[in-house]
């Protein structure tokens, strides 16, 4: 095995730099996962235009799955060669929190060196195995989808009610297609035509293209005047939150997914939250369950993630990714670590 690999480091916003060093050394209780993909998060964006403040240089990436090529000598479950997802972020489990079915908000998590790199090393605890003849490709939106996940979760859908996602975009995308087989009615709104027409591919029962239509007036239409019974805002906007909110039904519940940076605050009529008895809601990262059931849902095929991919690229290309990103070109932008083989 390598002693050396290649990483690539957000060095201050909007540098990104290639670097080589040691491959991790692990633990008796620890997996050393070679990277087969890894994906961009609206997170990495965030940190990488300097719209995110946190401690700089640092190895970014957080959606990947690969290939353990080694364990330590406490682990007994896991062969070398077996394909795995990883999450980055390790939970204390034992704050308040985590006791508290709320481990995504753990209060001492421990953020590993990320996923933009030929090798990651987990805790064992914090690793997923792939069942077999699953692409590796697919698996490696496991993190994103636990998140969505969560935050379809809260929402707390019945079948046959109707939720808007508002901004179908990797996420929203996702957001759609749970929200579908939950058993809602999904209406996809969009500025971007294609978008628009991949969500309707994938599932999604209406779609309004919000640069062409009355966003508020489209959603009532389609639900002869009610309103949904619940929205996702899968953009950091502040007005479409707002404006989202409108389009609720009686007992509405909406979803702030996106994080606003920077920070702008919300102006929603407080009566139009009164008299319409709506919740307004958040939600943010993922539980161990909530990954679990995720991967879950991309192995028997529920949710379907590889067309969604727009861009593959080597990893050294991380910058370049980063901008297509940042310019809203295609979809999902992803990068070819080691690839199905490792």
């Amino acid at each position: 095995m390598a002693k050396i690999m290649n990483s690539m480091w957000c060095v201050e916003p909007g540098v990104i730099e290639m670097r080589e060093k040691p491959v991790y050394q692990i633990g008796p209780k620890d997996v050393l996962v070679k990277i087969a993909y890894s994906g961009i998060c609206p997170w990495d964006l965030r940190v990488y235009l300097g719209k995110k403040n946190v401690p700089l240089p640092r190895i970014l990436g957080h959606e990947i799955a690969g290939i353990v090529t080694e364990v330590g000598s406490d682990v007994k479950d896991l062969e070398i060669g077996t394909p795995v997802v990883g999450d980055f972020i390790v939970k204390c489990g034992v704050c308040k929190n985590c006791r508290n079915e709320r481990e995504n908000k753990c209060l001492n998590p421990t953020f590993l060196p990320g996923g933009y790199a030929e090798y990651a090393a987990f805790p064992r605890k914090n690793i997923h195995p792939i069942k077999p003849g699953v692409s590796l490709k697919a698996a490696a939106f496991t993190e994103p989808l636990a998140t969505v996940f969560r935050g379809q979760t809260v929402l707390r859908l019945k079948p046959g009610e109707t939720e808007v996602v508002v901004g179908v975009g990797p996420i929203g995308q996702l957001h759609a297609q749970v929200a579908k087989a939950y058993g809602a009615r999904v209406i996809a709104v969009d500025l971007i035509q294609e978008r628009l027409d991949l969500a309707k591919k994938l599932g999604a029962d209406a779609i309004v293209n919000s640069s062409q239509h009355d966003m508020v007036a489209a959603i009532e239409e389609l639900t002869d005047g009610k309103g949904a019974d619940a929205a996702v805002v899968a953009v950091p906007s502040s007005p479409l939150v707002s404006e989202t909110a409108k389009a609720l039904a009686i007992g509405g519940r909406l979803n702030i997914f996106a994080g606003i940076y920077p920070v702008d605050p919300i102006s929603i009529d407080p009566n139009l939250i009164h008299y319409k008895e709506l919740n307004i809601l958040g939600s943010a990262d993922s539980t161990s369950t909530d990954f679990y059931k995720a991967l879950k849902m991309i192995e028997d095929g529920t949710i379907k993630v590889e067309p969604l991919i727009s861009h593959l690229l080597p990893l050294n290309k991380l910058q370049e990714g980063l901008d297509i990103v940042a310019k809203c070109q295609g979809l999902k932008v992803m990068f070819e670590v080691g690839g199905e083989e490792g």
